[in-house]
């Protein structure tokens, strides 16, 4: 079984509703309106609905696809009104959905396998005409500064992350812990890394004929010590 299909139990995405600041959500959102590519946009994934939500809030129609069954229960509970569904990225191509905008927000990319980020890219571009992917494990991000060990409190969660990196597969290994009164959970997530070139290379091969690489919302260059990477492709 791949690790996220277990994962984001209510402590994980209970830790993330609480971590994320809205005016990050806000600044987010606005990066996107500004590629002014129409008014339907599809969320994959979508987590607990924060950037759905916020742009559906300023007119979109969004249909938002996550595998968490706690995570679209709390976005539906938030926004009954709006297309929730619950189901395995692996399989986008199976939902159907045509939009003007796909965006993969909140550092998911890179959850797959090779072969299988080449498929979900695929069906990224067959769903949409411009795709904005939010990678903070870009190579060149991740790698200069790699953290060892994270602790945070969100949301009335603590969270321990220990980071390792995997040279010979390009794999970030992060081991979570994540307690809650008397509860705990510990999971490995595991993130394949790319560098920018690689990912531009993944997304021409997908289909799309240009990429912008941003390192962050303000819309300055993506560049080595970024933390992160924002690629917006156009078929």
């Amino acid at each position: 079984m791949t690790w996220y299909t277990s994962f984001f139990t209510d402590l994980a995405n209970g830790f993330w509703r609480g971590a994320v600041q809205p005016s990050q959500t806000s600044a987010e959102v606005d990066f996107l309106v500004g590629l002014d590519a129409g008014p339907r946009v599809l969320d994959a994934p979508c987590g607990s609905g924060r950037h759905s939500i916020e742009l559906a809030r300023r007119g979109y129609a969004v249909t938002g696809i996550d595998i968490s069954d706690e995570a679209i229960a709390h976005a539906r509970a938030l926004a009954p009104s709006l297309d929730w569904r619950q189901g395995d990225l692996a399989s986008l191509g199976s939902f159907g959905v045509t939009a003007d905008l796909a965006v993969c927000l909140g550092n998911s990319f890179g959850y797959l396998d090779h072969a299988g980020s080449q498929r979900f890219l695929a069906d990224l571009a067959a769903a949409a005409p411009v795709l904005v992917i939010d990678y903070g494990c870009a190579a060149e991000a991740l790698l200069p500064s790699l953290p060892g060990e994270i602790r945070m409190s969100a949301g009335g969660v603590d969270m321990v992350a220990v980071n390792t990196y995997d040279v010979a597969t390009a794999r970030l290994l992060i081991d979570f812990t994540f307690t809650g009164g008397e509860r705990t959970q510990r999971s490995v997530c595991v993130q394949h890394v790319y560098t920018a070139g690689e990912l531009t290379r993944m997304l021409n091969g997908a289909g799309f004929s240009s990429v912008e690489l941003f390192g962050d919302t303000d819309g300055g260059a993506f560049e080595v010590g970024s933390h992160r990477l924002l690629a917006v492709a156009r078929r």
